[in-house]
């Protein structure tokens, strides 16, 4: 009988994707211990090993333990607890890990945040979670400081890419950025935090592996900002089924090109690799069109990125001279790349010396990070790989929930022991997302279209909502919801309707778009101004418009509803 006679013709109960892993993959226990523990076991044995590479700065493992103990010293000097929330709002710097291990060791919560969210966001972060104590970028010392007083917050340290800098570096990134003149009252730099917790011991925590680790953020499917709460056993769930596929040595490099508040860079890219004993190789500020001096610098043997960065090597002068015979896996996750452009990409790495084709996934921050991935013999063009060896998917029909069988399109749902303990303090919203099916289990939907075929693969075909990728002015890499936007538009007495799009960006990847309809007899120059002021209130500057375009009447559906598609 052939293995397509077997299935029962559903996924979730065949799982045909099993065939791509081993049965120690499928079967060994998960680490039960806390991420910081998961991390330490494996390296303590090697000290000299490099953990970090840093702007020309190489950290041992030795060295990233000693560093994480003074950061936990410290935070146990300001007064930290078990459970308490701390907010960390930091780019790629070593010193955003040492806070996420630390806070983790002494069995406190990393609240990982966008370093340049904005004001208002930013202190809506804090009050959330009612942080008392956050660590923040120094960029963003001027946005907060004259507002702190309104939050939750008692303490902040200020840390700059510049404390772990190379000492000449440290001088040149200080001609470039004003340091802040910090009260001392309210706000210390990280030095002086440091400085603070030396003689301060220690505490042996026993954390429940099982509880609230991290939260990251999300805006879900409706792009209202929402805290998704990890524990350690999700995040170990995912580091175990990341690696247990992949082929390596320990020192390779990772190449790190997201900043640590996206789940899929903190987890994958860093904790994830760190955890086999690479050097991760950290860059404040990435930019994709020095992909040829960031391979020739460190060599690279993984690199987890974005379409849009994978997209941009095309743009790369003598892109055929690069050698890029050190990468093992190029992967890309966040969003779909077409497959025509897919095609031309792994053409350039094959001709680069590359070992290997793009792979890629699919995933979410209430999974943790990527669900799904592609191996040799499941990679195949446009598809979103088989799911992970500890995952369950499966496709259901929209209106009843009913799953379908393979290669009928629905809404992709997933199980399994990276999904979130839920989202912070809001109980509707993750009912809304997460449902109890009738086999008892916990089902994430999520808000994905797609469909499976026999063999186990994913096919990702559209989404419920609309997000894109987007870059703010500060380089960072994070995620754009038209509807939040639409939202703070309609706040205005002054506009009727309004529909905005993810308008395509050489730069910016994608950027806001709206199109208005105005009230009757209102000047437009002061709907502008003011449409942007509620903007610059109430959104991050990443989603502020770039272009606001009145328009007399916007283009409907045949069902009545605004097409935005046909904006598009």
């Amino acid at each position: 009988m052939s293995e397509k006679s077997r299935l029962t013709g559903y996924p979730s109960i065949d799982k045909p994707w099993l065939k791509y892993y081993s049965e120690e993959a499928v079967n060994a226990p998960l680490p039960e211990c806390s991420v910081y523990e998961y991390m330490y076991e494996n390296n303590k044995d090697y000290p000299s090993d490099i953990a970090i590479s840093y702007m020309g700065r190489k950290i041992t493992y030795g060295e990233l333990f000693e560093s994480i103990d003074k950061t936990a010293a410290a935070f146990i000097k300001a007064g930290v607890k078990e459970k308490e929330i701390v907010t960390v709002a930091l780019p790629s710097i070593p010193e955003a890990l040492y806070c996420v291990y630390a806070l983790n060791k002494i069995g406190a919560v990393a609240n990982m945040i966008h370093p340049l969210a904005g004001k208002e966001e930013t202190l809506n972060y804090f009050n959330e979670v009612q942080s008392r104590i956050a660590v923040i970028f120094d960029v963003a010392y001027t946005t907060i400081a004259d507002a702190i007083d309104k939050t939750s917050v008692e303490q902040v340290i200020v840390a700059s890419p510049a404390d772990s800098l190379p000492m000449h570096l440290r001088v040149l990134y200080g001609l470039k950025v004003k340091k802040p003149n910090l009260n001392g009252k309210v706000f210390q730099s990280w030095k002086s935090f440091i400085q603070d917790g030396k003689e301060t011991a220690i505490p042996d925590v026993k954390k429940d592996c099982h509880e609230m680790a991290i939260i990251s953020h999300t805006g879900g499917t409706t792009g209202a900002p929402k805290g998704v709460m990890c524990s350690d056993n999700n995040v170990n769930a995912l580091i175990y089924q990341i690696i247990c596929n992949f082929e390596y040595h320990r020192q390779e490099t990772c190449l790190v090109v997201l900043p640590p508040f996206v789940n899929y860079s903190l987890v994958e890219s860093m904790m994830a690799t760190l955890c086999i004993g690479f050097k991760v190789a950290l860059i404040p500020k990435y930019e994709p069109l020095k992909l040829g001096e960031y391979i020739a610098k460190y060599k690279p043997y993984v690199i987890f990125s974005i379409p849009a960065y994978w997209e941009a090597v095309q743009r790369i002068k003598n892109i055929d001279s690069i050698d890029m015979s050190c990468l093992r896996y190029s992967i890309y996750g966040g969003e779909s790349m077409v497959p025509e452009t897919e095609i031309v990409i792994n053409n350039l790495l094959k001709k680069c010396g590359a070992r290997g084709q793009l792979l890629k996934g699919v995933g979410s921050t209430e999974l943790i990070a990527a669900a799904t991935s592609t191996y040799e013999g499941c990679n195949e063009i446009g598809s979103a790989g088989v799911p992970l060896s500890r995952m369950n998917c499966k496709i259901v029909d929209k209106e009843t929930d009913e799953e379908v069988s393979y290669n009928h399109k629905g809404e992709i749902c997933f199980t399994g022991p990276t999904l979130m303990l839920g989202y912070y303090n809001n109980k509707q919203a993750t009912d809304e997302i997460v449902k109890v099916h009738s086999d008892g289990k916990r089902w994430l939907h999520t808000g994905d279209i797609g469909y499976m075929t026999e063999d186990g693969i994913l096919y990702v075909t559209g989404r419920i909502k609309r997000i894109s990728m987007t870059k703010g002015r500060d380089g960072q890499i994070t995620k754009l919801f038209p509807d939040r936007v639409e939202r703070a538009i309609s706040s205005s007495d002054l506009v009727e309707l309004c529909c905005v799009i993810c308008a395509p960006d050489e730069l910016r990847i994608h950027y806001p778009k709206a199109f208005v309809t105005l009230k009757e007899n209102i000047d437009k120059d002061q709907a502008k101004e003011e449409i942007l002021n509620l903007c610059k209130e109430k959104l991050p500057e990443y989603m502020v418009p770039e272009e606001i375009k009145f328009v007399d009447s916007l283009p409907r559906t045949s069902r009545g509803k605004i097409n935005y598609r046909a904006l598009e």
